[in-house]
């Protein structure tokens, strides 16, 4: 390993200890084992997010609890209730990109990783 990868790891190692207790709420929406349309807002630790995302852009089938806490969960889509409620409760990261409306070949939309700004809450 180089002096500049190994200095990568070191900054990525400093970058998730200085943030390993900050976190986002997300939403993930697709189809489970049975096929039928879920959803999950969880709560996952900055480090994490990059995990997430491997998984999903992977294609496969993972577990969102392996990546964080489960907020709330269901079949089908969430409440508008719900929706307002995470989002006034929470620090959500919201997708404000016209592919996050289509779905992969697995129904699994592509998320966003970008945060509100601070006059946005």
């Amino acid at each position: 390993m180089s002096n500049n990868e190994a200095g990568k790891t070191n900054g990525s190692n400093k970058f998730d200890e200085l943030f390993k207790d900050e976190f986002a709420v997300m939403l993930l929406q697709g189809k489970n084992s049975f096929g039928d349309m879920i959803y999950s807002y969880i709560k996952v630790t900055l480090p994490n997010i990059k995990l997430l995302y491997a998984a999903i852009n992977s294609g496969n089938d993972f577990s969102p609890s392996d990546f964080g806490t489960i907020i709330a969960s269901g079949k089908g889509i969430p409440s508008e209730e719900l929706k307002k409620e995470m989002s006034d409760t929470y620090n959500m990261l919201k997708s404000n990109s016209p592919a996050a409306s289509h779905t992969n070949e697995n129904g699994v939309k592509p998320i966003d990783l970008q945060k509100k700004a601070w006059d946005e809450y």
